[in-house]
């Protein structure tokens, strides 16, 4: 029987200069903007990221908007 931890999906790679910019982006708040598949841009600060999503946080009373990695078109930081 497996456990809980070994049903899960793959780990993110923090060797890629990617996942390390955006995790960069995280750690100083910086305000970026999102363009999703099908133009529709969006603009805030990253929360987190995992290996499917990034959480993009529009207003603080606001709960955090999920992003597929996979629909991601273009993401720039505005700072």
């Amino acid at each position: 029987m497996q456990s809980y931890f070994e049903k899960r999906g793959p780990r993110l790679d923090t060797s890629l200069p990617s996942v390390r910019h955006l995790q960069d982006l995280i750690r100083t708040a910086t305000v970026v903007t999102v363009r999703m598949r099908g133009g529709v841009e969006l603009e805030g600060t990253l929360k987190w990221q995992d290996s499917e999503f990034l959480a993009l946080s529009q207003d603080p009373n606001a709960p955090l908007v999920l992003l597929n990695r996979d629909a991601v078109v273009l993401l720039r930081g505005l700072g």
